[in-house]
């Protein structure tokens, strides 16, 4: 099959959960299919980015958008009443692009990642699906309901738009596809039920378990500029870890990921490391005995917490983490409260061998229902029921 992809960001670094996403999705079609990929942009792509998506790709186009052109897409957007974020990835000059590169290589099915490049598939005749991914409506709503003053109120308003507009993508695709069974269940549409689920997967062969002596007791990563992190990260240092430490004194906590937040800076102290980027993530988690994710305001399916099952580490976790990610119930130690959770990181620091179990049986999970030969699959089915 010749497919078209059209991404709202070039899918290398993987520094984002939408890039990871696409990046080996692309890899495992590729094997199948050929691929012309157009990628919008913002900033220039490195040679080693196009290098490392270059094997994947027939064809790879980058539009690259201006400052200029994101501020009209923003304004028509308002104008219109659809989500800012649609119109901030949205150029006329982008769109005309599209249409010529879909009617030069007459793709057999289009597939576009995000409801922020719904815009592109207007005029287009191509059997086509969209990659909602996350359930973004409910997480910027989620988001606004903890942020105040100007800020809140611009998610809130984000969040109405978002709200209808998943449900006239919906009417306008052939097919969608999203993470999780949790996710699909929170878009406010009578049609969520066109969305198939199609997990993420993790790349086993690069995180697996490493015979390293761990550094610090608990460990969170993520891109932490993101809220729902910063949200985690700020409950984990100020909340959680104080009640570990009354348990246990020389509890120490490692916070690490890409562009962290001022206030996640500020939680730096002589028990909590927060290093930044990090080049060798699988190492990273190698030097933490639990891993800790108390995300409650995200969507999706965190593949921190992928990476860390498939490394072997027991994993303490909210109830939206296990929510998103099927059969994870049996291997994760889930609370809804800093003090549940406290309660259980101090039970596994403490029993050593019954931490050694739950990341067996985490690693088994990963290997047993995500790897990304087999949601991919998913979503070539996706494909062929669309075309």
């Amino acid at each position: 099959m010749k497919l078209f992809v059209l991404l709202p960001r070039f899918p290398y670094p993987l520094d984002k959960g939408d890039k990871l996403r696409a990046f080996f999705q692309l890899r495992e079609l590729s094997k199948r299919h050929e691929i012309t990929l157009c990628a919008l942009s913002h900033e220039p792509v490195s040679e080693g980015s196009m290098a490392a998506v270059a094997p994947f790709c027939k064809r790879i186009e980058v539009v690259r958008l201006s400052a200029a052109e994101s501020a009209r897409g923003v304004a028509s957007a308002a104008l219109v009443r659809e989500p800012f974020q649609a119109g901030y990835f949205y150029s006329a000059r982008a769109h005309r692009i599209v249409k010529s590169l879909v009617a030069e290589t007459r793709p057999d099915h289009a597939y576009f990642q995000l409801v922020r490049t719904a815009r592109y598939a207007r005029g287009l005749d191509v059997p086509l699906s969209l990659d909602f991914m996350d359930a973004f409506s409910w997480s910027t709503r989620r988001m606004a309901e903890h942020q105040r003053g100007p800020l809140g109120l611009l998610r809130s308003t984000e969040a109405a738009r978002l709200l209808d507009f998943e449900g006239h993508v919906l009417e306008r695709v052939s097919r969608g596809s999203i993470i999780s069974v949790q996710d699909r269940d929170r878009i406010a549409s009578p049609r969520r039920d066109r969305l198939l689920v199609v997990p993420n997967g993790v790349d086993l062969e690069t995180f697996k378990p490493r015979a390293l002596e761990p550094r610090f007791d608990l460990l969170f990563v993520g891109h932490m500029s993101y809220p729902p992190n910063v949200a985690a990260a700020d409950t984990l240092a100020r909340e959680i870890l104080p009640l570990v430490r009354k348990h246990i004194p020389h509890a120490t906590l490692r916070i690490a990921g890409t562009s962290p937040a001022a206030s996640v800076l500020r939680l730096r102290s002589d028990h909590v490391e927060v290093p930044g980027w990090v080049e060798d993530m699988p190492a990273c988690y190698a030097s933490a005995r639990v891993f800790v994710a108390p995300i409650s305001i995200g969507a999706g399916m965190p593949n921190k917490v992928l990476q860390a099952l498939a490394m072997g580490l027991p994993v303490v976790a909210t109830p939206d983490v296990s929510g998103a990610i099927e059969g994870s119930a049996e291997v994760l130690r889930v609370s809804p409260t800093p003090e549940g959770i406290a309660e259980e990181l101090v039970e596994l620091l403490r029993d050593p061998n019954r931490a050694r179990q739950i990341g067996e049986a985490g690693r088994a999970l990963a290997e047993s229902r995500f790897r990304w030969d087999r949601t991919t699959l998913l979503l070539e089915e996706l494909f062929a029921r669309a075309s």
